[in-house]
Parts: C-alpha cells; sequence; structure tokens
C-alpha cells in the first residue's frame, strides 16, 4: 500500500509500465467536474470510474481483495477512511469472483487510515483494504483499476 499526495504521484511511475499513464491522468484530470462515469485512459491497461458511492462504518466495512488489479483511490468531495491488513491475514474468505476480480472477507481491518482530496491510496493485490468508510452519507471519488504486470496487455 502506499499513500500520498497527488503532486507527489510520479514518484511511483517506475513501479509498474502503467503508472506513468495513471499518474498522468491522475494529475491532469478535473476530477470535481468530471461526470460520474467510466472514463477512456488511451491504455487498454488501465479503466478509471468516477462516480458517488454510500459511506459505511468501521463495523460495516469488510476488507476487499483483488488478484488481476491494482487500485489507485481518489477522494474527490472528502476524507475517505481505509482499512488494511495484509492479504496473508486476512480471514474467512466469501469467494472469489473472477468476473470482478474481487473477494471480500469477514474480517475486521488492522489499519485504518484517512485519505483526503488532493491525496490518492494505491492498493497491490496483497492489500486487503476496506473502502469507502466515513460519517457522510456518500463521497464521490476516482477509482484506477490498472491490471498487474503478469495480466497486462500488450498494445
Amino acid at each position: 500500500m502506499i499513500t500520498d499526495t497527488i503532486a507527489n504521484a510520479g514518484r511511483y511511475s517506475a513501479l509498474h509500465p502503467d503508472f506513468t499513464d495513471a499518474v498522468r491522468l491522475l494529475q491532469s484530470l478535473d476530477f470535481p467536474n468530471l461526470p460520474d462515469g467510466q472514463y477512456p485512459c488511451g491504455n487498454p491497461n488501465i479503466r478509471l470510474f468516477v462516480g458517488e458511492e454510500a459511506m459505511r462504518s468501521r463495523e460495516d466495512a469488510k476488507p476487499e481483495a483483488h488478484i488481476k488489479h491494482i487500485d489507485i483511490q481518489v477522494p474527490i468531495s472528502g476524507v475517505e477512511t481505509y482499512g488494511w491488513t495484509d492479504r496473508s491475514r486476512l480471514k474467512n474468505g466469501l469467494g472469489y469472483q473472477e468476473e470482478k476480480d474481487i473477494e471480500f472477507f469477514d474480517c475486521i481491518p488492522e489499519v485504518w487510515l484517512d485519505i483526503h482530496p488532493g491525496e490518492f491510496v494505491l492498493f497491490f493485490p496483497n492489500d486487503g483494504h476496506a473502502p469507502l468508510v466515513g460519517s457522510e452519507q456518500t463521497i464521490r471519488k476516482a477509482v484506477f483499476k490498472i491490471r498487474t504486470t503478469d495480466t497486462r496487455m500488450s498494445f
């Protein structure tokens, strides 16, 4: 897991072949003024979604993990709290959904962190994460889904 400001995102470009494109979008798009929806990225290994999501309490937040994608999550309208646990310590898996590349776990995250507008959090497949925690009813956010190096398409 990596957390930092959007201004510093370029520091992480060398970690993955598609991070340069993701960082360019992260630093150039006017997220508050983008309508909800999925956006073309010019790179088939990156999908970008912007939308409003319902928030939940820590007690209702179940960790999730992916196998084929890395997430970059960006709160737009307010502070978002995330739970985190290393995937090796996640318990009570509820079944991997291959078509959505997600598995939820019935356990409590070990660590909690707040991400503010102007910041991002990056989750690798080994990062169990419980997003959408907060006191507001909803949050607008952007989520980048980036294929892992072993599942990426060449173009």
